[in-house]
């Protein structure tokens, strides 16, 4: 029995260093297999520099389209609040309403903009405003403020888009 014994330990002693010596092969692949190019690693490196750089960029490029959106968006609800214009001047040639804009705010009118009318015609006006009333009250004032003996011709216009 006790032979049997000492060929049990023996066995269990050489299938243990077995094991141990494999280990240490595992080892020594796992490390060859870690070696790694370094032109390739470098390459690897780029390509995410690379990507993060791309990714940035488009996050950037869909944030300002996103500002001039809502830019857009705000001005086209100003415009669309104040849609009552009161107009000095409708002209069939742009040039000409360009002129008298330019003739008008040396006049004193500080509120003046050239405005896309109907049927062709660019339209001069000399203020803008939220209802009709304002509007026409406008017309009131600068008439009655006017120095010269006949009132100016003014009108209202209604801007429906």
């Amino acid at each position: 029995m006790k032979k049997l014994v000492l060929m049990f330990v023996a066995l269990a002693v050489v299938a243990g260093g077995c094991k141990y010596f494999d280990k240490g092969k595992n080892k020594k692949k796992a490390k060859q297999e870690k070696v790694v190019d370094p032109a390739a690693a470098e390459k690897a490196r780029e390509d995410s520099i690379r990507i993060a750089q791309e990714q940035e960029a488009e996050r950037i490029r869909v944030a300002r389209q996103e500002a001039i959106q809502d830019s857009i968006r705000q001005v086209k609800e100003r415009e669309a609040q104040f849609r009552f214009h009161v107009i000095i001047g409708s002209f069939k040639v742009p040039s000409n309403a360009e002129s008298w804009e330019r003739e008008v705010r040396q006049m004193g009118f500080k509120d003046t903009k050239i405005i896309d009318g109907p049927n062709g015609f660019t339209l001069v006006s000399v203020g803008s405003f939220d209802t009709y009333s304002k509007a026409f009250n406008e017309i009131d004032r600068i008439n009655y403020n006017a120095e010269e003996e006949e009132p100016w011709e003014l009108w209202v216009y209604e801007k429906l888009d």
